[in-house]
């Protein structure tokens, strides 16, 4: 029987649709609950979801695991624990646009790690291809006036999110290290377990070990959201996508973040469909098709 396999384009869409969810969460819930005790409980609801269903996996590649602790220590700083964390440090101080318009330089920051890494490489056409799906992120986020980049206001928060970025580049890279023969959902609950341990010793020393969580249906539905969907899914979808086509061609799907922004607006909030929207996604679409492209 022939294994059904979705397409790593597909998975790498879907992430970004699911993370798009993930900044409104996070701003959404900025002063309900401190950005570390949002990242702990968010991958500790995770990981007890995980557990029941990869436990097998982590006895049959235990001792695979351990020989790579390192890389599971790494991930899970890099990805999950000091990412998610300064993304909604920076989401209590700064916009949502100031947020994605830094995420949107990741495909560079990728490129160039994994230039100096040696871990990926791209040609021109793909570099240019990431040019232009930033150029079209930027037409959605700046509602096609780009006058509104030098009225931007910048924040705190906006060094967070700098940081933030630096982070999911490195992580982005570091999966090219995973080994062959480990399972991805393995390799997930290695680094959420990793990452857990740093986020509780980030709880202990920032906050005294006192939660400052005001409970609310939105707090459990943010919560709920961002563990199975933005955390369990989107993580295995990224990480099989990267897997697949390299971290060089699967950052420039982070662009695809303001075209769902938008298209929600649309459906959800039943806006209007202007021109900018048009001209951003065809060009985020564009630049897309020219960095998947395979290198020749």
């Amino acid at each position: 029987m022939r294994k059904f396999v979705l397409s790593p384009y597909l998975l790498l869409s879907l992430t970004s649709l699911i993370w798009a969810g993930n900044f409104i969460v996070g701003r959404a819930l900025r002063a309900d609950i401190s950005a570390v005790e949002l990242n702990l409980w968010r991958w500790l609801l995770a990981l007890l979801i995980l557990l029941p269903l990869g436990y097998r996996q982590l006895l049959q590649y235990r001792r695979l695991l351990i020989r790579h602790w390192r890389l599971l220590f790494l991930l899970g700083f890099t990805g999950i624990a000091a990412f998610h964390t300064s993304v909604y440090t920076a989401l209590k101080t700064t916009t949502a646009i100031n947020a994605v318009l830094f995420l949107s330089l990741s495909p560079i920051l990728i490129v160039i790690g994994s230039s100096i890494s040696r871990k990926d490489s791209i040609s021109r056409v793909q570099l240019l291809g990431i040019l232009v799906s930033l150029a079209g992120a930027v037409v959605l986020l700046t509602r096609g006036d780009f006058n509104t980049l030098t009225a931007l206001q910048f924040y705190q928060g906006d060094l967070w999110m700098l940081f933030a970025v630096t982070m999911w580049s490195v992580y982005s890279i570091l999966l090219k290290n995973k080994p062959k023969e480990l399972p991805q959902l393995s390799l997930l609950i290695g680094s959420v377990v990793c990452a857990l341990a740093m986020l509780v010793i980030m709880f202990l020393v920032l906050q005294q070990g006192q939660s400052t969580v005001v409970w609310s249906l939105r707090v459990l539905s943010g919560l709920l959201y961002v563990s199975i969907f933005a955390s369990i899914v989107a993580f295995l979808f990224w990480n099989r996508g990267v897997a697949e086509i390299g971290p060089n061609r699967a950052g420039v799907f982070l662009h695809l973040m303001p075209v769902f922004g938008a298209l929600l607006s649309v459906m959800i909030l039943q806006e209007g469909i202007a021109v900018y929207h048009l001209a951003g996604a065809t060009l985020v679409f564009t630049g897309i098709t020219m960095s998947t492209r395979t290198a020749r």
